[in-house]
C-alpha cells in the first residue's frame, strides 16, 4: 500500500496543532507503511495533490479537511462543491483504491453521486455521515490502517474496519464501495444500521 496524505485543514487547527494529517503520518510510518504528506492549503494546491497522487501511482488518498453536506472547504477557506472536486479526479484519470475523507459528511451522499457520474473514480469512499472530533478520526484511521497493512485494502477490510470502529468509536462512519455491475456505490452498513452492504437509498438516477 502506497498513501498519500494530504492536510488542508483551517488555520485555526495549524495554531492548535490539531492537524489529523500529521498524526496519520506518524501512524502509518509507525506501521511500515509507505506514506507521504502534503499540505494543499488552497485548491490549487489540492490540484496538485491529487495531480501527483495519480502520476506517481498512491493506491490510497487521505484527505484532511473541513467538510460538509455539499462539499469540502481548504486552508484559506476556498469551498469546493462535489463536482469540482470530482473533476480533480477525472482530469487527472485518478483511479485510488480508495479515498479516505477525514472531513465532516466526508462520506455524504452528493461525493458518491457525482463520482458515479464520473469516468475516474476510487472503489472505496470511508468516511463519516455527520461532524465528528479529531479524537475519533484519529481512534479510526488507526482502526484502519492497521487493518490495510495486515490485509490489503479491499472491501472486505474496510468491512471489518467499519464493524470495529462502529463498536468503538461512532456508529456514523460508513464506506461506499462501487459496484460494475450496478455502476452505483453500495453503501455499508445498510439501511436500518444492519451490517451488510445495500444499494443507497437516497441515489440518483
Amino acid at each position: 500500500m502506497r498513501l498519500l496524505i494530504v492536510e488542508a485543514s483551517y488555520p485555526k487547527d495549524f495554531f492548535s496543532e490539531r492537524l489529523d494529517g500529521p498524526a496519520t503520518h506518524h501512524l502509518t510510518k509507525l506501521l511500515r507503511i509507505e506514506s507521504r504528506l502534503l499540505y494543499a492549503l488552497d485548491k490549487k494546491h489540492l490540484a496538485k495533490a491529487i495531480a501527483l497522487g495519480a502520476n506517481d501511482g498512491y493506491d490510497v488518498l487521505h484527505l484532511s479537511c473541513h467538510g460538509g453536506d455539499d462539499g469540502v472547504a481548504v486552508t484559506d477557506s476556498t469551498h469546493i462543491d462535489w463536482p469540482e472536486f470530482v473533476k480533480l479526479f477525472t482530469d487527472n484519470h485518478y483511479r485510488p483504491s480508495a479515498l479516505i475523507m477525514s472531513s465532516c459528511c466526508g462520506a455524504a451522499d452528493g461525493l458518491a453521486d457525482e463520482f458515479e457520474k464520473a469516468g475516474s473514480r476510487p472503489k472505496i469512499i470511508f468516511g463519516s455521515t455527520d461532524e465528528r472530533t479529531y479524537n475519533e478520526y484519529a481512534v479510526a484511521w488507526t482502526i484502519l490502517y492497521n487493518l490495510f497493512r495486515t490485509d490489503g485494502v479491499h472491501r472486505d477490510v474496510a468491512r471489518e474496519a467499519l464493524r470495529a470502529i462502529s463498536a468503538i468509536v461512532h456508529r456514523n462512519f460508513r464506506y461506499l464501495r462501487w459496484n460494475d455491475g450496478r455502476k452505483a456505490y453500495l453503501e455499508y452498513p445498510g439501511e436500518g444500521r444492519r451490517y451488510e452492504v445495500t444499494e443507497r437509498a437516497g441515489r440518483r438516477r
